[in-house]
C-alpha cells in the first residue's frame, strides 16, 4: 500500500468517525434574540424590516418534518408507526414539527381549517430553549366527516400545510 493511499484512507476513516459522532445528536432551539420571531402575522408581507417579516427561505429552513399522527413520543415527535392522516370523529389529531433550527423565543402558529376552508381554531406556541420538536393537538369531537387541513405559520410566512380527513372509525388510523 502506498503512503498516499494510507494517508487518504486514514483521513477518510477519521472523517467518517467525526460524522458518525454528529449524527445521533438532535439539534435544539437556542436563544438568539436578533433572529427570533416573537409574533406571527398570519399574512405574508413584503420585506424583512421587522422581526415578523421573514423571507420564505428562512422560514422554511427553520421548521422541518411537519407530521400528522395519532400519538406523540416523549420528545414530542411522531413515530413513523403513529403517523397518518385519517382520523375518526372525536379522535385527537397531533401535529409535530422539528424546531431545532428555530431560534428560542420564536412564535409558531397553527390554523385548523375544516371543509370549505372554514376556520375551526388556531393556537400559538413559543419555541423554548433546548426544544427539538413542537407539538400541537386538536380534539375532533363533533367534527363531521370530510377534508380538513392545518397551516403552520412562522413570522409572516406559511411554512407548511398538512391535509387530513375525518373518516368512519373503521378507516381511521391510516
Amino acid at each position: 500500500m502506498t503512503r498516499s493511499l494510507q494517508i487518504f484512507l486514514g483521513t477518510a476513516f477519521a472523517a467518517s468517525l467525526a460524522l458518525a459522532g454528529c449524527k445521533g445528536k438532535e439539534e435544539t432551539a437556542q436563544p438568539n434574540p436578533d433572529e427570533a420571531t416573537p409574533a406571527v402575522a398570519e399574512q405574508e408581507m413584503s420585506g424583512t424590516e421587522s422581526q415578523t417579516d421573514l423571507s420564505p427561505m428562512t422560514a422554511q429552513a427553520r421548521i422541518d418534518d411537519v407530521t400528522l399522527g395519532h400519538a406523540v413520543a416523549a420528545d414530542h415527535s411522531i413515530a413513523a408507526d403513529q403517523s397518518g392522516d385519517d382520523f375518526a370523529p372525536g379522535e385527537t389529531v397531533h401535529l409535530a414539527m422539528k424546531v431545532g433550527d428555530t431560534p428560542a423565543g420564536s412564535a409558531v402558529k397553527v390554523v385548523w381549517l375544516g371543509p370549505g376552508d372554514a376556520r375551526i381554531g388556531d393556537e400559538t406556541k413559543t419555541v423554548a430553549t433546548g426544544e427539538a420538536y413542537l407539538e400541537f393537538e386538536k380534539d375532533t369531537k363533533g367534527w363531521a366527516k370530510g377534508d380538513y387541513k392545518v397551516e403552520v405559520w412562522l413570522g409572516d410566512e406559511k411554512v407548511n400545510t398538512e391535509n387530513f380527513q375525518i373518516v368512519d372509525a373503521k378507516n381511521a388510523g391510516k
